[in-house]
């Protein structure tokens, strides 16, 4: 072990090991700084997320959670308050409201906040104060909607049931308001100790029991999750982010994903890095070899040596790495911080030891093929300079690096399907690059009889160094297809969390508008300049017989619209969100023998009943029937913040029933103002606020934006180090080429050409090879793990083979500019 030590200092100090070590170094650094990055990152984007539910997990039921799980939270360290919700009267002199009242525990929220505000409706920042508490016994908190309901102010008394409760805050924000939906009134927060004297809540009443966990230590927390699950009864169910907020669970799934990823193309660039450089270092070390074996040394003992001088790097070079990988990531979760005035989390210690363990495997796996074939090279090569060495077979290289690929994709994205997306397209693009180089061999034949100056000397040099040529097209495209890849999921994820909150989505909900004060609302409207969207007149109706037989408990256990009544309405004119999949809209629909009204039904519904065209369903609308027949199927946009139903009918099919109406408007912060004249002049009106819960999905995009950016540079930087390697391979004998050209007298200009016209024809190659791996590799990576639309990019096709040929082409410029400004002698004696 000392004389591998030796020898690595030594060779240290020539340089010859200094760009395998600094690859091993800046791959590890890259390497670790995304992991770590990335697993604060994502930590923190759960927890900011969870702000919207109030907590990590809920446990939500119609009876009161089990009395021994507290203590068995506690034990184990984690979190807990609860809170009771429900639908209540709530008066004030002779002014009433039916509220959605909130009774909470003390500790609550776990995660996220109450704002608060002496000022109804407060947008300005200075008039909202953060609440350091709940509310206390005999006080409540209500929203800016109830004063003017009930013409109270601050101080007065409200009524919830046979209990007063001063009014003392108004509530401007609070968590889990991630469904809107649910509230049947203006928000009333009240303290639970008080729940018992209102005696609102008696046996059989609805009442939403609340059970509230959370921990930092997710991994515990996860543990104690999964032991509840098998506790939970019928009556209860668990609920997460990705459950309660779709919107928001959904960005966060696909940020993973992205963060996964590109930690992976991280570890495929190091470990493209390594494997160049490593052969390189073989190739130098050739005549040591010799020497050590004209001297009597074994096979086993020069592996041995080799070996050992190989792990005394990987360590170094990877422990040093993780330090610049850790100042790195702590770099960029500074700036961020300093954005958005959040702070990251702890990393836990995967990503450490993840990221040391893989720089030894890329090293182990992608370096020792290179170094393996030392020992046969022949003692006489120490005399004989030209005698040929068997260096390793390059199909071999690459199996063992693909087994090293798939084997870190897996451990660091514990994600079969994208292991199995990015192996695919790594075996595309190198059956492809193997067909595109002998293509291009072919074709230099011809182009070097053809063409005169640099480029037939471009070509005449691929056309001689056939095997570097290939392993270096093999490498560009590697290296351009992952940036691509990252760059264009990274756009196409930015774009679509994005468009999720249009800037001008509606984002207040009218709901319960008597048919009677349809005009004079819609005239409030236009005379306020709001603008609504269509306003459509609503019914509440269960589904309960699908070709005159009843649902059953088995149909209304897989399917949510079975379980519950659904608000439907009528419309003569397809919403613009909305487009008919299958069958026809009223326009073009007949009616059938059975002559029913239609109805057209919203796909994923149909689907989760089992529906088709034709069938007869028969709803219920408080106990009066009505008969209908499908029509269509339709897909609808949820995201769009503006009323969709799962069921609309034909018009004047529910002429006989009493309808109210639903809108959504948008209201700029400026005239949020607005709703108190709205409530003050009808009443009846339920407003659901939407801006608040649109604005911090907002700032969780946003977050999640600049965060996927940072790493999509981070990853960068591992691929400039990959081209860079694959050009420093060549260097040694473009150095020896050059000096024999300008002793020959060739003119400076004629090899700078050269050099310049090889890599760029080696750039658009890889470039164009590049681009059909990046599409396939999107096709599996957009059906399979992110979930996205399938969508072609052709603007890539153009921008890919010429940016290859552009950049590789001045990188190679940069590395071998230095041979035409050096005197031949010194080039041929360095190259020697």
């Amino acid at each position: 072990m000392m004389l591998a030590f030796n020898l690595l200092r030594r060779n240290w100090r020539s340089g010859e090991l200094k760009l395998l070590g600094f690859s091993l170094l800046l791959a590890v650094a890259v390497l670790s700084g995304i992991s770590i990055f990335t697993n604060r990152l994502e930590s923190t984007l759960i927890s900011e997320s969870n702000s919207v539910l109030g907590a990590d997990y809920i446990v939500r039921g119609s009876q009161p959670h089990n009395p021994d799980w507290p203590a068995a939270a506690a034990k184990d360290n984690i979190q807990q308050t609860q809170a009771a919700l429900f639908s209540s009267m709530v008066f004030a002199g002779d002014e009433m409201h039916l509220a959605s009242v909130k009774a909470v525990d003390s500790g609550y929220p776990l995660r996220g906040q109450f704002e608060i505000s002496r000022v109804p409706f407060a947008m300005n920042l200075a008039d909202i104060e953060i609440a350091k508490t709940i509310p206390a016994p005999g006080e409540a908190w209500v929203d800016s909607r109830l004063l003017p309901l009930l013409k109270i102010q601050l101080g007065d008394k409200v009524a919830v049931g046979e209990y007063e409760l001063k009014v003392t805050q108004v509530l401007i924000r609070e968590p889990d308001s991630a469904n809107p939906f649910s509230m049947t009134g203006a928000r009333l927060i009240m303290n639970i100790a008080d729940l018992e004297k209102t005696q609102v809540v008696q046996p059989g009443s609805r009442v939403d029991y609340q059970w509230l966990i959370a921990s930092d230590n997710i991994g515990q927390l996860k543990a104690f999750v999964d032991q509840l699950k098998p506790l939970l009864n019928k009556h209860q169910r668990l609920i997460d982010i990705d459950s309660a907020q779709e919107r928001v669970g959904r960005t966060l799934k696909t940020s993973r994903q992205f963060l996964l990823l590109s930690a992976v193309i991280a570890v495929l660039l190091a470990g493209v890095a390594i494997a160049i450089t490593a052969r390189q270092f073989s190739a130098r070390h050739t005549d040591q070899v010799a020497l050590m074996k004209s001297l009597g040394a074994g096979a086993v003992q020069i592996r041995t040596l080799y070996f050992s001088q190989l792990l005394l790097l990987g360590i170094i070079a990877s422990l040093i790495g993780l330090v610049f990988g850790d100042l790195l990531q702590r770099t960029v979760a500074t700036s961020l911080q300093q954005v958005y005035q959040i702070r990251l989390g702890a990393a836990s210690f995967y990503p450490y030891g993840m990221s040391f363990f893989s720089g030894l495997m890329c090293l182990v796996f992608f370096a020792l093929p290179a170094l393996w074939y030392l020992p046969a090279v022949p003692p006489l090569k120490i005399l004989r300079r030209e005698l040929a060495v068997n260096m390793p077979q390059v199909w071999m290289q690459a199996a063992l690096a693909l087994f090293a690929v798939l084997t870190l994709v897996i451990l660091f994205s514990r994600d079969l399907e994208l292991a199995l997306s990015i192996s695919g397209a790594l075996l595309t693009v190198i059956m492809v690059t193997i067909i595109a180089a002998y293509g291009l061999l072919a074709l230099s034949k011809k182009m070097v009889l053809r063409l005169g100056g640099f480029w037939r000397l471009a070509f005449a040099n691929l056309q001689r160094q056939r095997g570097q040529s290939l392993i270096q097209i093999l490498v560009f495209s590697i290296a351009i297809m992952l940036l691509f890849t990252m760059t264009i999921v990274r756009t196409s994820l930015i774009e679509e969390w994005k468009v999720q909150v249009p800037d001008d989505a509606p984002n207040h909900f009218l709901v319960n508008i008597p048919p009677a004060e349809l005009s004079q609302v819609q005239a409030l409207l236009e005379k306020n300049k709001v603008r609504p969207e269509p306003l459509y007149p609503m019914m509440r109706a269960r589904l309960t017989h699908i070709n005159g037989v009843e649902t059953t408990e088995e149909q209304r256990s897989l399917a949510n619209a079975l379980r519950r009544e659904l608000n439907v309405t009528w419309a003569e004119t397809l919403a613009a969100d909305n487009k008919i999949l299958e069958g026809f809209w009223w326009d073009k629909w007949q009616r059938s023998a059975a002559n029913l009204p239609g109805v057209s039904v919203e796909v994923n519904t149909a689907k989760e009943i089992g529906l088709k065209i034709g069938d007869k369903l028969q709803f219920s609308f408080g106990g009066l029937l009505l008969d209908a027949e499908v029509a269509s199927f339709r897909s609808l946009d949820w995201r769009s913040m503006r009323p969709n139903f799962f069921f609309i009918f034909e018009p004047g099919s529910l002429d006989t029933y009493s309808p109210t109406f639903i809108t959504s408007i948008y209201l700029p912060t400026q005239q949020k103002s607005f709703i108190n004249q709205l409530l003050l002049d009808h009443p009846t009106i339920l407003v659901m606020e939407l801006d608040r819960i649109i604005e911090q999905i907002r700032s969780i995009i946003d977050q999640v934006s600049d965060g996927v950016l940072l790493v999509l540079w981070l990853t960068l930087m591992g691929g400039c180090l990959v081209l860079l390697a694959a050009v420093m391979g060549s260097i040694a004998a473009r150095k020896q080429q050059a000096g024999l050209l300008r002793a020959m007298g060739s003119p400076r200009q004629l090899i700078v050409g050269s050099i310049c016209a090889e890599f760029a024809i080696l750039g658009f190659l890889a470039g164009l090879i590049a681009i059909v791996g990046t599409e396939l590799l999107l096709i599996s990576l957009q059906k399979f793990v992110l979930e996205t639309a399938i969508q072609p990019h052709y603007i890539f096709w153009l921008i890919s083979p010429l940016s290859g040929a552009v950049f590789v082409s001045a990188l190679g410029y940069i590395c071998c500019r230095h041979v035409v400004t050096t005197p031949p002698a010194v080039v041929l004696r360095e190259a020697a």
